[in-house]
């Protein structure tokens, strides 16, 4: 914006030389040369994302090739790369527009491959083999982070047309899954909206938190304050638990506080307390930093909240069990449940009203709140065996350009508007939901960890005990993870 000013002033400035070089001939003149420049100065442009340029050069035609993306068939996420046809509702048209302009821009096709599976595993078949049946995989960021060692990615530093500094790259994704400089194999941001889709929020029955507390307007204020912590989640699950069928067990008859099953909905809380499991060392390694009296807290206080607090209910960890996680909010038998923010689809027909909030933070000394994105979110990498580099840098970054200024404002407006539009905070909850995420280096490969981001998950014992017994496979994973990053092996 600085730079377009002056350059508007410069050329004014030089249209100005000539009428100041006559002004003897009259003020007439002067006045007309005025004028002039006035008229044909440049008009400086609020600018905004739907008007955000790119780096592409004009003028590329890559002639009608096609380019072949791989995915697995996912009832969530089959939109992410491709739909069949306009339908006219909001995110649909959004989504259409996107790989429209795209084609045309380029002169590309999308051949948008679906596989019964995550695309991870044929990928991996094809690749090995030496074979390029594909040119971009989109795949489950756990799956695909867990092949780092396999050698089956490029550099998304070493395909053209790549401007990895531009907003629809996600930064700290990029940050926290390098190695060395300018060394990664993956992408994410405004291309995958499933990032969006699997961020984690704690969804709030309002009629059971204003029967039992207050207003949902004071458990709003009290999150906008920073005052939503891990413990107050506690104690509030607890106060909630009614024995409404009188028969002194807690079972599906009662009023909950809160429901999870102890595997991937933990995570949840893990990342709203900001655990920080790597950081990295003066030469841009990372290093494992997990063993310490916070984690040994919080394992503690995930510990109680899901095998002591009375207002708990344990769910099925499956599929079928979150959803009966569902169930209980829309029966209002649930006050609280961990989930991703993709499953406001799912709360479409509830009766009561619900709220959405970011995940607790550790305590109240947390500066702010923190958002951790479910794994099974979608990451982009481009395969060593990619024959036509040009077309398919020149298509991601005009498809993530596209996405930030087509479809990411209609994806969040769409979940605000299809049940919450008459709720005020939404917006800025939201904005506190999105602007949370965060990413470690750890966390993002822990399949191919020794699956240490799952330490918390269903705790036993004690954090130190746990960490221990695994830290010698952690660190040879560790190791051998940055072997192969830095090209070592």
């Amino acid at each position: 914006m600085k730079l377009q000013k002056k350059l508007a002033l410069l050329l004014a400035a030089l249209i100005l030389v000539p009428a100041l070089a006559s002004c003897a001939s009259g003020e007439k003149e002067t006045e007309k040369a005025d004028t002039a420049a006035a008229d044909t100065a440049p008009v400086e442009t609020e600018m905004t994302k739907a008007t955000t340029p790119d780096t592409l050069p004009d003028g590329l035609d890559f002639g009608g090739e096609s380019i072949r993306i791989i995915q697995g068939k996912s009832s969530e996420h089959d939109d992410e790369i491709y739909v069949e046809e306009d339908t006219g509702e909001a995110l649909c048209s959004a989504l259409y527009a996107r790989q429209t302009a795209v084609e045309e821009r380029l002169n590309v096709k999308i051949d948008n491959i679906i596989h019964e599976s995550d695309a991870s595993e044929p990928a991996q078949t094809a690749i090995t083999a030496g074979v390029d049946d594909y040119d971009i995989i989109l795949g489950a960021q756990w799956r695909m982070m867990k092949q780092s060692t396999m050698g089956l990615y490029m550099n998304v530093y070493d395909v053209p047309y790549l401007d990895l500094d531009q907003p629809w790259w996600n930064q700290i994704f990029l940050e926290n899954s390098a190695l060395g400089e300018n060394r990664a194999y993956y992408l994410c941001g405004d291309a995958t909206i499933s990032m969006l889709r699997a961020m984690g929020v704690i969804f709030v029955n309002s009629a059971v938190y204003t029967n039992a507390i207050d207003t949902i307007d004071s458990l709003y204020e009290t999150v906008l304050a920073g005052e939503w912590t891990f413990d107050l989640m506690h104690q509030t699950a607890e106060t909630v638990y009614q024995d409404t069928n009188g028969n002194g067990v807690q079972d599906e008859g009662d009023i909950f506080g809160y429901a999870s099953h102890k595997i991937s909905q933990t995570d949840y809380l893990v990342g709203g307390a900001r655990m920080v499991f790597t950081e990295y060392d003066a030469d841009g390694l990372p290093k494992l930093v997990i063993n310490n009296e916070r984690a040994i807290g919080l394992y503690e206080k995930v510990y109680k909240l899901l095998n002591e607090n009375k207002g708990t209910f344990i769910l099925p960890g499956s599929w079928e069990g979150e959803l009966q996680g569902i169930d209980m909010m829309k029966e209002d038998k649930l006050l609280f449940l961990p989930f991703r923010a993709g499953m406001t689809s799912y709360l479409r027909d509830m009766e009561s009203d619900y709220a959405v909030l970011p995940a607790p933070k550790y305590d109240e000394a947390q500066a702010e709140y923190s958002t951790m994105v479910h794994d099974a979110s979608r990451v982009l990498a481009v395969p060593v065996t990619n024959n036509k580099l040009d077309a398919t840098g020149a298509f991601l970054e005009a498809f993530g350009a596209e996405s930030y200024r087509k479809v990411t404002d209609v994806y969040f407006n769409t979940i605000l508007k299809e049940k919450l539009a008459r709720d005020q905070y939404v917006a800025e909850i939201f904005d506190i939901i999105l602007n949370g995420v965060y990413f470690d280096f750890a966390t993002l490969h822990s399949y191919a960890l020794d699956s240490i981001g799952q330490i918390f998950r269903d705790p036993n014992g004690t954090f130190a005990s746990r960490y221990q017994s695994k830290e010698k496979g952690y660190l040879t994973k560790l190791d051998e993870l940055i072997e192969t990053y830095l090209g070592e092996n």
